[in-house]
């Protein structure tokens, strides 16, 4: 007879029961409780390169992020912010961030895309470049980077950002709107607009529609993560009739809940079958491959092919014409019978330009014309810089920027050849040259000038994009329509090409086409059409 257990006895092996059971099938532990939540919430309005303080970011921010402390994330709030600032708030932020946590960012101001990838703009940034963007941006992919290696479960990007700004006015640099938001695993995107889409919100607004639409739908304490922003996405467009079509993307296995009372308790794990052995691969003998025949090159005509390829590049530095195009042609041709000829058109254009003269602090404006406070100050600073340094080239484009805003082609035209003169490999310098030339009708200037931007960059979608409008301007139809098909393979969503490949479609009689691709490109700029009325063509 076996002898009884002790109680001590028996309790142990309950315990160990317990546990094994508890290893098994994933009882209700720590992990089922409700995780902890962040928020960082920013809002920028007040931009010195804007016109007005933006009117709807800051009560959108305050709005939202009482909203997010009543379902019990730890909010961190702030407002117009400079790079500096914003950075830390978003390193501050980061480092709070918990493994297993809830992470949800908002940001309502100005955004810009540059390369497919979103920034965030702090007030302070002086952007006349896409490199200017990278340097004073907030990168959103950083933002987002940095929660994933904090080990957050959860990490939701809210962004109201999606705004026509005056950074992308200031001349053809970026892309409308923001690039597609990323559906990375645990994480969650809702974007005001569509991908390079423009908000245009009512007049007189003071609080985001959006906003108020997400506010509303996170009150519903039966909807999870993606519901709620699935179902702002689908009320925000209903409601504004397809005017505002919100960005959503969702790389969430488990949504969580915003109400923090309806929390999922953990998975029971079903037990994992070990895997059968498998027999080691037969391993094949290897097998000599036979020596390739060896063949004869054939020696090139040396001299002959050099001729060729300083005529064609005398060619591209002729047809541009400036002192700059040559001078880069006899770096790599400084000897020969064209060298002499680049020489001599040297001469003849430092013998037809006047003495320059010392620039004053301020330049007055053209006539009829007057500048605001803001692009006073800013004229002003780019005149100091020049009148300081005449060898420097971003201050000479960055006016010819100023100057093209603001239509006044001439003065764009000369700022961009000193530019260029200074700086001869700048495809950005080419094609807003090509672009200012083609508004003052010299087509065959301004498509040497797009030829070589993309020369210098192939594929650059900008000037793709002008070379297209020197077509329409010139009535090459079918030119422009293979630019324009360029273009919109590099972004399906650029509203100038998309419009001006329906221009292009139109006179070439596809009027079906051409009608879908008007539609488009007013979906994403209701306003393109104005533009293209400014350019002389409809």
């Amino acid at each position: 007879m076996r002898p009884p257990r002790s109680v001590a006895t028996t309790m142990r092996l309950i315990a160990v029961a317990a546990f094994l059971l508890s290893a098994v099938w994933g009882a209700p532990g720590p992990a089922a409780a409700a995780a902890a939540r962040h928020a960082l919430v920013i809002a920028n309005a007040a931009y010195p390169d804007s016109d007005a303080v933006l009117p709807t970011p800051l009560a959108s921010a305050r709005t939202l992020g009482e909203a997010l402390k009543s379902k019990g994330f730890a909010v961190e709030a702030a407002e117009n912010l400079g790079k500096e600032a914003m950075q830390a708030a978003v390193d501050r932020f980061v480092a709070k961030v918990e493994p297993g946590s809830i992470a949800l960012v908002f940001f309502s101001g100005y955004g810009i895309q540059v390369a497919r990838k979103n920034y965030l703009v702090p007030v302070d940034a002086r952007i006349w470049s896409e490199a200017d963007v990278t340097r004073d941006g907030i990168s959103v992919e950083g933002i987002m980077s940095g929660l994933e290696k904090r080990g957050a479960s959860a990490r939701a990007l809210v962004l109201d950002a999606s705004r026509r700004n005056p950074f992308e006015r200031r001349f053809r640099s970026f892309s409308m709107g923001l690039a597609a938001p990323g559906a990375a695993p645990g994480s969650i995107s809702l974007y005001a607009a569509a991908v390079g889409g423009v908000i245009n919100e009512p007049a007189g607004a003071t609080q985001s529609p959006f906003v108020t639409e997400l506010v509303k739908q996170i009150g519903q304490s039966e909807l999870n993560a993606e519901q709620v922003f699935t179902a702002t996405r689908d009320a925000l467009t209903r409601d504004s009739r397809n005017l505002q079509n919100p960005a959503f993307a969702s790389g969430l296995e488990d949504p969580f809940f915003f109400d923090p009372t309806r929390v999922k308790p953990v998975a029971k794990a079903e037990p994992k079958p070990l895997p059968s052995p498998q027999p080691a691969p037969e391993k094949k003998p290897a097998v000599e491959k036979p020596p390739e025949p060896v063949v004869a090159a054939k020696e090139p005509d040396a001299p002959a092919k050099a001729e060729e390829a300083a005529a064609r590049a005398f060619d591209r530095a002729d047809a541009i014409g400036s002192k700059a195009s040559y001078e880069e042609f006899l770096r790599s041709h400084p000897a020969g019978p064209l060298a002499e000829r680049a020489r001599a058109e040297i001469r003849r254009l430092d013998a037809a330009l006047p003495k320059p003269e010392p620039v004053p602090a301020a330049v007055a404006p053209p006539a009829g014309k007057s500048y605001s406070t803001a692009e006073l100050s800013r004229k002003t600073a780019l005149d100091d810089r020049i009148a300081r340094n005449a060898l420097d080239e971003a201050a000479f484009y960055e006016r010819g920027q100023f100057h093209a805003q603001r239509d006044e082609y001439t003065q764009a035209i000369a700022d961009f050849d000193e530019s260029i003169r200074l700086n001869p490999i700048n495809p950005e310098a080419y094609n807003n040259r090509c672009w200012m030339r083609a508004m003052l009708n010299e087509t065959e200037r301004a498509m040497a000038d797009c030829n070589e931007a993309l020369r210098l960059r192939p594929n650059f979608l900008d000037a793709l994009d002008s070379r297209g409008l020197v077509h329409l301007k010139t009535g090459a139809h079918r030119a422009a329509l293979a630019d324009y098909d360029a273009a919109l393979k590099v972004d399906p969503n650029h509203p100038s090409a998309l419009y001006g490949r329906g221009v292009a479609r139109l006179r070439l009689g596809q009027t079906k086409q051409a009608d879908r691709d008007f539609a488009g490109a007013l979906a994403l700029n209701p306003t393109i059409d104005k533009d293209f009325a400014q350019y002389g063509l409809r």
